[in-house]
């Protein structure tokens, strides 16, 4: 039979085995199994784009949130964007990468030093121009940055400053790109806060599959921006974020149509424009998990000529596992709580008082009893 000693130590080495394997899974083994449900996209012929959408990381600042416990909250909303993006990029594989919006929770309102630290912290996340496999995928790593209102200003009719654009585009746009290769599609940042796109090649655009990225939504908004965008850029898909939701918009019917199904929707850009006479957009959930939302999501689309499938790769609720540790760590301090009340109850004390004085008196217990009789 255990004694208490032996049991007491079994009982943490227990706890503390229990305590590593949860970290495991809740830090390691739980990306890796949610991307056992993710939809892979093949291409018919080979010669096709695959394309990363990333809607809303919004880093968390250093402003808005100053509670003890706010440190930590930053470090672990990184950490959980890092790790779904490097199982998103191993898992798609893709020739581009787009940001749409809102990079930052309180870049519109940091100081320079604040800003170049969020800049900094943005770049640690999303790295691609070191990443070995990356340069397998696609030699050129090519991205493209939306700046959101979290980013520049912009919402609700809020202040958009000069320096405010000024250091979002030269911390993030010297990279981007607007034409892509051989596939001949071309990109038009669109920037809803200023009513402003990029069209540098007008003459041109014919040519080219034409994709819009904006941070906020343009179909459903309506308005001399759209109608600009339409006559201008007549685009075959729009993508855009701000909403945290998971949604596909048609022009000019209005039609919204939640999008949260773990399946691949299949589009022909060219049927939808030439016999629709319809515009498409697809709105991309958050990647975070600290903006109140329970699905969050990072955008897979592939381009094969005109035809695009799109499906969402569905990222794990961080709140649950967090919630999970505080119930672990709950059940553990009160198992060594009554554990120790065990050890330490009245009737053990007196019991072991008796056996002391026993010993103290030269007799046993087993004397006593006889000598009474």
């Amino acid at each position: 039979m255990l004694s208490l000693r032996s049991f007491n130590k079994l009982l943490h080495r227990c706890l503390l085995f229990l305590t590593f394997l949860l970290i495991c899974f809740n830090e390691i083994i739980i990306y890796h199994v949610n991307r056992c449900s993710w939809q892979q996209i093949g291409c018919k012929v080979g010669n096709c784009t695959r394309i990363l959408l990333i809607a809303d990381p919004q880093l968390l600042g250093l402003t808005y949130s100053k509670t003890l416990y706010s440190g930590l909250a930053r470090f672990d909303a990184d950490r959980y964007l890092r790790q779904t993006f490097k199982q998103a990029l191993a898992f798609t594989k893709p020739h581009i990468i787009c940001f749409l919006g809102d990079l930052m929770d309180e870049g519109n309102v940091a100081s320079p030093e604040e800003f170049k630290s969020y800049v900094k912290r943005f770049q640690q996340i999303y790295r691609t121009d070191d990443d070995p496999r990356f340069k397998l995928f696609s030699p050129y790593y090519q991205r493209v940055h939306i700046p959101g209102d979290n980013d520049i200003g912009g919402e609700n009719g809020e202040y958009i400053s000069n320096l405010n654009v000024h250091r979002f585009e030269e911390a993030f746009t010297q990279e981007d790109i607007f034409d892509y290769g051989d596939n001949h599609l071309r990109f038009f940042k669109i920037n809803r806060m200023l009513l402003d796109f990029t069209n540098p090649d007008r003459s041109n655009n014919v040519k080219h599959l034409r994709i819009g990225l904006s941070h906020a939504p343009i179909l459903i908004g309506g308005g001399p921006l759209l109608r600009a965008i339409i006559k201008e850029l007549d685009p075959h898909i729009i993508f855009s974020g701000h909403w945290h939701e998971s949604r596909i918009f048609t022009h000019p019917d209005t039609k919204v149509v939640n999008f949260y199904e773990p399946g691949v929707r299949h589009f022909d850009l060219k049927a939808i424009k030439e016999q629709q006479h319809s515009y498409l957009e697809i709105m991309v959930p958050t990647a975070s998990y600290r903006m109140g939302k329970t699905k969050m999501g990072i955008g897979y689309a592939v381009l094969e000529n005109h035809d695009l499938s799109y499906t969402v790769l569905w990222l794990p609720n961080r709140f649950v596992f967090l919630l999970i540790y505080l119930f672990w760590i709950l059940f553990a301090a009160s198992m060594l709580l009554v554990f120790r009340m065990m050890t330490r109850c009245p009737f053990r004390t007196g019991k072991r008082n008796m056996h002391y004085d026993y010993l103290s008196n030269g007799t046993s217990p087993e004397s006593q009893h006889m000598e009474s009789k």
